[in-house]
């Protein structure tokens, strides 16, 4: 009866890149036609931190929705240095990471304490957190997270039973769409979808 996308926990991985990019983009920090310079790793507290690309020597020059479509872990890493933690960390508040989302099934999880805080987070937190790896949310968060950058960047309450009825078909109960926030603007999310649907098109 355990339910492992509500109940157990698990690094995100690639999904979370999306909210990386997100970031930055709604801090001004990059712009839909900024580049990034993968060359295979970033050297991280004196650990080289290996891309997905690191034995063909980097995925070179990235657009950036070239970042998500190849997953780039070094372009990744570069957005977060940019964001620097502070932000880093509103941003994960804000997509909800580590928190319980409200969904209507028994024993969610509380994630809060496999989620870094700004005054725990060293270089290599910052680091391997931006392309989802070293902390920990469920699968549900995740989700609601990501599906908060592609609709406009409205993060509803997530559900599972939309209605219930009775035997005559009438509704006793009704859950209606609950807007919790908003994690990012229109342009930030209909640029997020495009790259999305781009790297389906392409099958990157």
């Amino acid at each position: 009866w355990r339910n492992f996308c509500v109940s157990d926990t698990f690094e995100p991985g690639s999904p979370s890149k999306v909210l990386t990019v997100s970031a930055a983009l709604e801090e001004n920090l990059v712009t839909p036609n900024t580049h990034f310079f993968c060359d295979g790793y970033q050297t991280i507290a004196g650990y080289n931190v290996k891309c997905t690309a690191f034995q063909k020597g980097g995925h070179g020059d990235l657009a950036l929705d070239e970042t998500l479509m190849v997953s780039c872990n070094d372009a990744m890493m570069q957005m977060a240095a940019m964001e620097k933690k502070e932000t880093f960390k509103k941003y994960q508040d804000l997509f909800n990471l580590g928190s319980k989302t409200g969904i209507d099934l028994p024993g969610e999880a509380d994630a809060s304490t496999l989620v870094y805080q700004v005054d725990n987070m060293g270089p290599m937190d910052l680091a391997t957190n931006s392309f989802g790896q070293n902390y920990n949310c469920t699968m549900v968060q995740m989700a609601a997270a990501f599906a908060s950058t592609i609709n406009g960047g409205y993060y509803y309450e997530p559900h599972i039973v939309k209605q219930i009825l009775n035997e005559s078909g009438s509704v006793v109960k009704k859950n209606d769409r609950l807007l919790v926030r908003e994690t990012v603007s229109a342009s930030t999310s209909d640029f997020i979808r495009r790259a999305l649907v781009r790297t389906v098109a392409e099958g990157t």
